[in-house]
């Protein structure tokens, strides 16, 4: 049996968790820190937005987050209705309490998912983990060839060591996701790394296009991401064909707007929806942030652990305040007269921000098939049903 996600990383269950918070009425729960353990990574990948530093298999002095300061973190959140983690990074293994780190949020029953590189999950580290509250894993990999898959990440080696990694996972009782980054020079082994992922034991597979930020703007400058008629075109086709051969759950990141019908009723029509009013970023530094995208612009990051209480940042932080807002008001453009904007919210909100400057605002592929007059106009709410659209917003 497939079972979707019901977010883009695993814990919609955790945020639709009604757990109850010591907040002001008007403000959100906070239901799930994003844990950016580590800043390195022992990998150099083409296109990582987040841009670690490359490291030789060890963490690098102040690039990881301070042990007591989590835990200090954790007991701040937990009134204000904390229930989960993601661990990320960089590569979050690399961090040299990561052991202490996943027993913790166990002993605290924090159910956690990760993503990984996969390279350093031996035998002993995978069995660890399976006894902890881990729900659910990711693992990159971009080609079923070796070689590709080597190139795209920056070492030698890399595949050999990333299945080595998932076959260990198997072994342990995982059933892993595989994330496959998509571009130019890998679209055509979109298949094959599905059946790959099959042979190896992979739970589902998840289709990440490459985003024009961080090292991904070299790839986008030199016309290797994926366009708008890329995305859409692999979207349906994962989706369509592709999931009506293959036994395990294929899925990517797309505005639910440009789904077909049938595409949002096959799983629900739940996956792939950002959390954004109840997540918070923990950076390696200590930083709190947006998400990751605080490594890069310093302007979405609220304060720093041990320095500024959790719960007034949350509250109180104005860039969190003027997004709530933003998200309760009249959304911009199509998303004012889209059925599926107090889902979507504007999809990615620091993606938006990266491309347009604005947290809240339309998401580009929506932009983009506005511009081609590709947009469903069954997804407007002006649309009458009769087959006319009512009061077009401009």
């Amino acid at each position: 049996m497939i079972e979707p996600l019901n977010a883009c990383d695993g814990l919609g269950d955790a945020i639709n968790r009604g757990i109850a918070a010591d907040l002001p009425e008007d403000v959100p729960a906070l239901r799930v820190f994003y844990l950016y353990l580590s800043d390195g990574c022992n990998l150099h990948c083409r296109h990582c937005w987040i841009t670690p530093r490359m490291v030789k298999g060890q963490p690098m002095p102040g690039e990881c987050l301070d042990f007591k300061l989590l835990k200090l973190a954790i007991h701040e959140a937990k009134p204000l209705g904390l229930t989960a983690a993601k661990l990320t990074g960089g590569e979050p293994t690399l961090h040299p309490d990561f052991r202490r780190i996943v027993d913790y949020l166990t002993e605290e029953n924090l159910d956690f998912t990760m993503e990984t590189n996969g390279t350093l999950i031996n035998r002993e580290l995978a069995v660890h983990l399976s006894k902890t509250r881990l729900s659910h894993i990711a693992v990159s990999l971009d080609s079923p060839n070796p070689g590709d898959h080597d190139r795209f990440r920056g070492l030698t080696g890399a595949f050999n060591l990333t299945v080595r990694g998932i076959n260990n996972l198997v072994e342990a009782g995982f059933s892993p996701q595989i994330i496959m980054s998509v571009y130019k020079e890998n679209l055509n082994q979109v298949e094959e790394l599905i059946e790959f992922a099959v042979s190896i034991g992979a739970g589902s597979v998840k289709f990440n296009p490459v985003s024009p930020s961080g090292r991904g703007a070299e790839l986008h400058q030199k016309g290797l991401s994926l366009n708008f008629d890329d995305i859409i075109e692999l979207t349906h086709r994962i989706r369509g064909p592709l999931q009506d051969r293959y036994p395990i759950y294929l899925c990517n990141m797309i505005p639910p707007a440009l789904l077909t019908i049938k595409e949002l009723l096959r799983h629900g029509g739940s996956e792939g929806i950002c959390g954004v009013w109840h997540i918070l970023g923990i950076l390696g530094t200590g930083d709190m942030a947006l998400c990751g995208i605080g490594r890069n612009i310093p302007e979405l990051c609220f304060g720093r652990l041990g320095k500024d209480s959790i719960r007034e940042v949350w509250i109180r932080n104005p860039t969190l305040v003027k997004l709530r807002l933003d998200l309760k008001a009249s959304l911009p453009g199509i998303c004012g007269d889209c059925l599926h904007a107090g889902r979507c919210l504007t999809h990615c909100v620091a993606m938006n921000y990266e491309m347009t400057g604005q947290l809240v605002n339309v998401a580009p592929l929506c932009a983009q098939a506005i511009e081609r007059g590709m947009f469903p106009a069954t997804r407007r709410i002006s649309w009458d049903f009769g087959g006319n659209i009512r009061d077009a917003i401009n």
